[in-house]
């Protein structure tokens, strides 16, 4: 019977181990850089009054599926610009109607922009769907993957 025997090279063992320990803090980062990108972005299409709403979110754990996520979300409210206005009044989808005092929200403003209205004077003005560019956001991602990974993964 025919008998094969191997040794890897030890540095290689150690580069996998490395790799094994830090795939979470690498692909951390390699999310984190990718929603940079799309936050920069974002800011530079949305409307003046959403700007300083944008905002990424920590690093974090999926628990369904075990991976590592980073958002950019849009949160806040953007004050009513009527100073004899008291509050912001819409019904959901479930019938509830929704009231704030704080002014109008800016996600409810962000989805009036990108989606429009049916009824004037709202016009359809995507600024999300323009922000997700695929060969920028991986780009970045690659960048980050090779720093964070010590220059160990080269591509």
């Amino acid at each position: 019977m025919a008998r094969f025997q191997m040794e890897l090279p030890t540095d290689l063992m150690k580069d996998i181990e490395t790799l094994e320990k830090n795939s979470k803090k690498i692909f951390g980062e390699m999310t984190k850089a990718g929603a940079e990108v799309v936050e920069k972005n974002m800011t530079n299409n949305a409307p003046n009054d959403l700007k300083s709403h944008i905002k990424i979110s920590k690093t974090y754990d999926t628990p369904t599926d075990g991976g590592v996520n980073t958002k950019v979300y849009i949160s806040g409210y953007i004050p009513f610009s009527d100073p004899n206005r008291k509050y912001f009044s819409r019904s959901g989808g479930s019938g509830k109607t929704y009231r704030s005092t704080e002014g109008v929200p800016a996600s409810f403003l962000a989805q009036l922009y990108e989606y429009g209205r049916s009824t004037a004077p709202f016009p359809k003005k995507p600024f999300m769907r323009k922000s997700f560019r695929k060969a920028e956001i991986e780009a970045a991602m690659m960048k980050a993957q090779k720093e964070a990974s010590g220059g160990i993964i080269d591509e």
